[in-house]
């Protein structure tokens, strides 16, 4: 209209939002990104730099949730298989999950080193395992069939809330979620021996003595983790899902 002037817009939402992941996030990305290239040539090297690191490290952080994020992702053929319809809220969900509970794996083994005398602060081991963590992604590629069998007897055995034996007997069913069982059984093991350990050896300066022992009290601490906090809180999310499916 004459005489009208205008507003004009000097920064929309997207400008915005595009200025905030260069100038905050674009940073810690590809500091992240330097730091799994560094734990990939040099795990000794890598985690005497975590072990300078105090409170929370954003890039580790960070790249817990790409983990996180991968470990969704490849598990959304499973959820399928089990009867639920991915959804963004899903994905969402167990994207959160996933974090949190690879945040607590680090907790486990950082309470371990603490009762073995270690001086270093949680933090440095909640850190270091989130890039530790990576390798729980590749894992999940060899899991999937599985982890396909697991979540379908979670959610066939909802209205009697136990499912140890329904898991273990759809996984002996097939023969190619037993043959992925044992594979990743034995990736874990490997996982153990040549990252757990070392990062416990490594970040709190043990022998090789107390860096064998904590590792086996952080599984221990892990295991009763898994089989009493992240199980039921997956078989409920599976069967909360599945029922809306």
């Amino acid at each position: 209209m004459p005489g009208v002037q205008l507003p004009i817009c000097r920064d929309s939402n997207v400008e915005k939002i595009a200025g905030f992941f260069l100038e905050k996030m674009w940073p810690t990305v590809c500091a992240s990104a330097t730091d799994a290239r560094a734990l990939l040539q040099s795990k000794d090297s890598f985690f005497k730099e975590m072990k300078e690191r105090k409170g929370m490290c954003s890039r580790a952080w960070l790249f817990g949730i790409v983990v996180a994020i991968g470990l969704g992702v490849l598990g959304l053929p499973a959820s399928r298989s089990a009867g639920i319809t991915p959804t963004v809220e899903f994905a969402g969900v167990m994207t959160l999950a996933n974090w949190l509970l690879v945040a607590c794996y680090g907790v486990c083994f950082g309470l371990a080193a603490r009762l073995l005398g270690s001086r270093r602060e949680m933090l440095a081991s909640v850190n270091t395992f989130f890039y530790l963590s990576g390798w729980l992604v590749v894992l999940k590629m060899f899991e999937m069939p599985a982890l396909g069998a697991r979540l379908k007897a979670m959610t066939q055995t909802c209205a009697s809330l136990s499912y140890d034996q329904a898991v273990t007997a759809a996984i002996r069913q097939s023969q190619m979620a037993t043959v992925s069982d044992y594979l990743v059984l034995f990736g874990y093991i490997l996982f153990i021996l040549f990252g757990v350990i070392k990062m416990q050896r490594v970040l709190h300066d043990f022998g090789r003595t107390r860096a064998w022992l904590s590792t086996a009290v952080g599984m221990v601490l892990l295991s009763a983790m898994v089989s009493y906090v992240q199980e039921p809180i997956i078989s409920q999310l599976m069967c909360s899902y599945a029922s809306q499916s």
